[in-house]
């Protein structure tokens, strides 16, 4: 990985800030949920109870910077026919490793009680832990689709990188910010409980947690390694995306053999929870297509 050295300079963000009381903002998806050890911390696991036990039906999701896996709630059509597990990161990773490193051997754990190949579904921060997994045990993955794809510093646009200096932050000042960062992330098209959803996971996480895993977004240089991915990939990106340029998305799939790019012309950095039913469509076929 290559380590950007120079600061970016704080760039106004370009939504206005606004502050909603946590009793005005509605209630979130509600999942299953299971609570996992992993390596000494709590994972949760959300589940849809009409899914099948069939282990080499499994699909994995990990979801983005400031969510959990219940923000992939929106999939639930695609549920019956397959094992969907989604995964949240702990809230907080050791200072003896990067969150991304940490989440990685977690994945790798046997405490993770994955089955041998199981299909990984990343949003964001989570398509960069899908790399990095299906690069280090590409025989445990058996298709790959990546959300908004974040695999170098590179493609990320500057206002962006901005906003690493912006969490350094109080936390109340965290919790005001954490409504406006879900207008960016979901966009104008982003329903209420899918608002809901990363208001309340960003406002658990940390401002030192939240850095730290932008700080492995900044740190992340994996274009050169995709090449090597052999599985199946779909990459899904937003025509609106503020954060990931489409070209981007397109750059990523073009450097990923055999890949295949669908675009939501109005969606933003989210659209599996933004725009479901184009998102379901696409990824639906893709895994029935590869026997997932």
């Amino acid at each position: 990985m290559v380590v950007p050295t120079a600061r970016a300079r704080p760039i106004p963000l370009p939504v206005k800030m606004t502050f909603i009381p946590t009793e005005d903002i509605p209630q979130g998806h509600e999942l299953p949920c299971e609570q996992r050890l992993v390596r000494g911390a709590p994972v949760r696991l959300f589940t849809f109870p009409e899914g099948p036990l069939d282990e080499s039906r499994t699909v994995l999701c990990l979801p983005g910077l400031g969510a959990s896996g219940r923000s992939f709630a929106p999939m639930r059509p695609l549920a019956p026919a397959r094992r969907l597990l989604l995964w949240t990161p702990t809230l907080q990773t050791p200072l003896t490793h990067t969150p991304l490193q940490w989440n990685l051997a977690s994945l790798e754990h046997p405490d993770a009680r994955l089955p041998e190949r199981f299909t990984l579904v990343g949003s964001s921060f989570g398509s960069l832990l899908s790399i990095a997994f299906a690069l280090a045990h590409p025989e445990r993955v058996k298709a790959l689709v990546l959300i908004s794809p974040v695999a170098s510093v590179q493609r990320v646009r500057r206002w962006a990188l901005a906003l690493s200096s912006r969490v350094r932050m109080p936390k109340p000042f965290a919790y005001i910010f954490a409504p406006t960062m879900a207008r960016v992330l979901g966009g104008r098209h982003l329903p209420a409980e899918g608002y809901a959803e990363i208001v309340r996971e960003l406002r658990r996480l940390s401002p030192l947690e939240l850095m730290r895993r932008l700080q492995d977004i900044l740190a992340a240089d994996y274009l050169e390694g995709l090449e090597r991915l052999r599985v199946p990939t779909l990459v899904v990106h937003g025509g609106r995306d503020l954060l990931v340029p489409l070209s981007y998305a397109r750059d990523v799939a073009s450097r990923i053999p055999g890949s295949q790019l669908e675009v939501i012309r109005e969606a933003s950095h989210l659209p599996y929870m933004s725009h479901t039913d184009a998102f379901n469509a696409f990824v639906g076929d893709f895994l029935e297509r590869h026997g997932t």
